[in-house]
């Protein structure tokens, strides 16, 4: 019987370890989901702005250098 305690001992201490692990790496993904939903939204709201000014050139409108500009 004593034996049988001791396992059963034993396989708790090693579940309990096993759950801390799993637990800490369920933090961590928790974190890095959250880090990745983010730099979506951050990339999403660039993409706007980008087809914003896309869309506010005018179409056959020949952009100059500003270089070139500066000759004259």
């Amino acid at each position: 019987m004593n034996e049988r305690v001791e396992r059963l001992e034993t396989l708790t201490s090693k579940q309990r370890e096993l759950l801390k692990k799993l637990e800490h790496e369920n933090r961590h993904l928790r974190l890095q989901a959250r880090a990745l939903s983010q730099r979506i939204q951050h990339l999403e709201e660039t993409n706007v702005v980008i087809d914003r000014e896309i869309a506010e050139i005018p179409i056959g409108f020949d952009l100059i250098p500003e270089s070139d500009l500066n000759r004259y």
